[in-house]
């Protein structure tokens, strides 16, 4: 009996020195019933295949001994289809309880990226378990969710679990912008051969062109006379870049609409750019004059390759971006009064 106590106890700590030598997971799962499963996964793979599974053992305990090669993004994914997001680097060690009827992240050591994430996601659940009351105004904890955030993003300093959270926790980009700009700028610093950070920083820029408040990319493209016609010839005035197509129904459907805000307001220092993304020259053309559409037009005849769709990330028509009068975005996609509201408070400035 005596020798077999301490064979079980060598073993136990050859288990142990194998887990903190190699790197590995650990922990404790809650609310689960016999038979559950969990894995790990890369969120990013295209192969959807784990990495690695786990049973759930009587008292709720599991591990891990994945070691990845770079410090990266995974999941830890439960049989119930709940995925817990978690940041593992070479050969280290975690400790991570979780709510298995929840996904939360109950209790976590060795990681500052993950106990970053187990607070964020405390944030963010509660206000989402907020919502859930009688008169909840979903509106004014939406905003008190959003600084709580802000503020933890702000204390915290920057580390790899910061790269993703604005789009894992579909933040609005525009409220986050400058906490993301800091954020990844830091995070090329510290993880310079990282391409996930690197890919995360280029997408970032890609979208701070277009963000609210900077300056609007250049257009210069060919008019329906052959001739070039830019973008910044029209600053000091406030102008809706109007990207459309003669075969897009719903644009056409809208242009009624444009025409009697660009009437109305034109005389004020209102103007219009027309991107077409047509390819058929005469289509074009023919559109422009049945519509009615007597402002600026411009079109590379490219489709959906056009180089101004392209610049202006433009993925579906119609998609208007509107600027002041010093050429900065202040406003995407309005339609119908939405559009003529903010054209005449621009306007009355």
């Amino acid at each position: 009996m005596r020798k077999s106590f301490c064979t079980s106890l060598v073993m136990m700590s050859i288990v142990l020195s194998s887990f903190n030598a190699k790197g590995g997971i650990k922990g404790v799962v809650s609310n689960f019933t016999a038979g559950d499963t969990v894995s790990l996964a890369n969120p990013f793979a295209r192969n959807a295949q784990p990495l690695e599974r786990s049973a759930i053992g009587k008292k709720g305990e599991y591990a891990f001994t994945y070691n990845p090669a770079e410090i990266g993004y995974f999941y830890i994914s439960f049989s119930n289809g709940k995925n817990v997001l978690i940041v593992l680097q070479p050969n280290g060690n975690y400790t991570m309880d979780i709510d298995f009827a929840t996904g939360k992240i109950v209790k976590v050591a060795g990681s500052k990226e993950n106990e970053f994430l187990k607070n964020i996601g405390d944030i963010y659940y509660s206000y989402e378990e907020k919502k859930e009351l009688p008169n909840a105004n979903f509106n004014v904890l939406e905003q008190a969710k959003i600084v709580d955030i802000q503020n933890l993003l702000k204390k915290t300093p920057a580390n790899f679990a910061m790269a993703y959270i604005t789009d894992y926790y579909r933040l609005p980009a525009e409220q986050f912008f400058a906490i993301n700009d800091e954020i990844l700028t830091t995070l090329v610093k510290i993880h310079p051969n990282s391409e996930l950070v690197k890919s995360r920083k280029a997408d970032f820029d890609k979208q701070k062109r277009l963000m609210i408040g900077s300056l609007a990319p250049e257009i210069t493209e060919t008019d329906p006379n052959d001739k070039t016609f830019s973008l910044s010839s029209l600053r000091g005035k406030v102008v809706l870049i109007d990207f459309w197509a003669s075969w897009c129904r719903p644009c056409r459907e809208e242009n009624p609409n444009v025409v009697r805000v660009y009437n109305a307001y034109k005389q004020y220092g209102f103007d219009i750019l027309g991107v077409s993304l047509d390819q058929n020259k005469d289509a074009w053309l023919n559109a422009i004059a049945k519509d009615g559409l007597t402002w600026h037009h411009v079109s590379d005849l490219k489709g959906w390759q056009s180089a101004p769709g392209r610049l202006y990330d433009v993925s579906s028509i119609p998609n208007t971006v509107l600027i002041d009068r010093d050429g900065k975005i202040v406003a995407r996609n309005l339609r119908g009064e939405a559009l003529e509201e903010k054209v005449r408070e621009l306007l009355l400035k």
